[in-house]
């Protein structure tokens, strides 16, 4: 929008830009579905990807947003298999629905054929494989064959996800080939001519992918605004073009549940009932008597009950304790995050101020990139701690270092970015990893924005090619 010159600004849980400045902000937003505020009267709502009311975990946040949105119009926007629950949920509060159904504006084609070898990919193809180790394998096997590419998955930082998308997406770039996880799936703009899957299993559960699951993921092949005129689906595996026939023709179920969460309100209300209930036996206790309609399912409980027991011995109100619960990390993957969270809990509780020389003691802070495949997880769960502190210095001034750790964390995300480079050519690759990589690191992007970080690694690129 703003390129269009209808200024926007942006909101996240961990941020907010402004297409100005904080003191003059935009007449338009864009925002994350969970920073929407529902107290704050608009003329328009447009909510993407409606279709996510029916996730385990965030699904609770569109059914607020479409409930709960003070708007004279709320546009929706996604799969057709959301309009029954839609009708049912509006007609509740009385509001009328109008449908409007749209075609591609470009074809999306089944191939003729598997690629059968990987070496058999053309500019703008996209390998689509579900586990962070088969990324890697592919990748390597890619720069093996000469072929440059860009490596996207879901525990990658935003902000490193956007370079290496811009890598991929620049024309002038020598790198052509993606290859990524369901990650694509959302949230990014992409050059994709081809989707090629490496496979149609889950890796770990061995579950056939879902149709819906498999349409959203195809459907990023020649989108409208890309270069290419249409879309192209396939395999790597001959023995899986037949499935993904029959999953692309498969009529997507229609949602049958809506996710929903308590409010802060509803708990403390609960919890008159149970004055001597710890936080954790009051959402195990209302899990279990809660009773929802048929149109409701109740969402994101496994992990804000994981968060309570971390901090079940710190003194904090209900309401309090409640947001805290809420700070988006994975306490079964990020060991770390869960150390340093309950220990923000803690220094919060006493009215301390919690600031970047205190969390900078307090978390495994890398110097230089990483070098082989298993440090990148690492890595990945420094960013995660430092999106947690973000994210409370949204909601609560004691998070006082907020600018200091979106730089640490700009640093971090071009260190991740480096490190896939490495990882995949295994080659030296200059000064950049010499022995001054730190001071290097710490000099040229100490004030940098991702987009100025972006830019500098898309320069750096450009030498690099020039070199060969």
């Amino acid at each position: 929008m703003n390129a269009e010159e209808h200024r926007c600004d942006l909101l996240t849980g961990e941020d907010r830009k402004f297409a100005i400045d904080s003191s003059t902000p935009s007449n338009h937003l864009s925002c994350t579905v969970e920073m929407l505020r529902v107290d704050k009267k608009v003329e328009v709502v447009v909510i993407d990807e409606i279709q996510m009311l029916r996730d385990d975990n965030r699904g609770w946040a569109w059914t607020r947003a479409l409930l709960g949105a003070a708007a004279d119009e709320i546009h929706l926007c996604g799969e057709k298999s959301a309009v029954p629950i839609v009708r049912r949920l509006l007609s509740t509060i009385g509001e009328d629905v109008n449908v409007q159904e749209y075609e591609r504006k470009s074809k999306l084609v089944l191939s003729t054929h598997s690629l059968r070898d990987v070496g058999n990919v053309q500019p703008g193809d996209c390998i689509v494989a579900f586990s962070k180790r088969k990324i890697y394998e592919i990748a390597r096997n890619l720069e093996k064959k000469g072929v440059q590419c860009a490596m996207i998955y879901g525990d990658l930082p935003p902000d490193t996800k956007l370079l290496q998308s811009e890598s991929f997406n620049n024309p002038k770039n020598p790198i052509k080939v993606l290859v990524a996880t369901d990650a694509i799936g959302m949230g990014l703009n992409l050059n994709i001519s081809r989707i090629i899957f490496d496979s149609l299993k889950r890796p770990i559960s061995k579950n056939w992918l879902t149709a819906a699951h498999v349409k959203q993921i195809a459907g990023r092949a020649g989108r409208f605004s890309s270069q290419y005129s249409k879309g192209e689906v396939l395999t790597l595996h001959d023995v899986d073009m037949p499935i993904l026939n029959r999953l692309l023709q498969e009529r997507i179920p229609d949602i049958q549940q809506a996710g929903i969460a308590p409010t802060a309100d509803m708990l403390e209300t609960f919890s008159f009932y149970l004055p001597k209930a710890t936080f954790v036996e009051l959402l195990s206790i209302f899990q279990s008597v809660c009773q929802l309609s048929n149109d409701f399912f109740l969402s994101q409980f496994d992990q804000v009950m994981e968060r309570a027991k971390l901090i079940d011995d710190i003194p904090l109100p209900l309401n309090i304790r409640y947001i805290f619960c809420k700070v988006p990390f994975d306490t079964t993957t990020n060991r770390q995050a869960c150390s340093v969270f309950t220990k923000m809990a803690r220094l919060f509780s006493q009215g301390r101020l919690i600031t970047w020389d205190w969390l900078q003691y307090n978390i495994h802070l890398p110097s230089s990139p990483p070098r082989i495949m298993q440090d990148f997880g690492a890595y990945e769960q420094v960013y995660g701690v430092l999106d947690c502190y973000l994210w409370l210095s949204m909601r609560f001034d004691e998070f006082c270092d907020s600018e200091k750790v979106r730089e640490e964390q700009n640093k971090l995300a071009y260190m991740i970015n480096e490190g896939i480079k490495f990882v995949l050519t295994r080659e030296k690759v200059g000064e950049e990893f010499d022995s001054n990589f730190t001071e290097k690191i710490s000099i040229s992007t100490e004030k940098m924005s991702p987009l100025e970080i972006k830019n500098a690694v898309l320069s750096m690129k450009k030498r690099r090619c020039a070199n060969k």
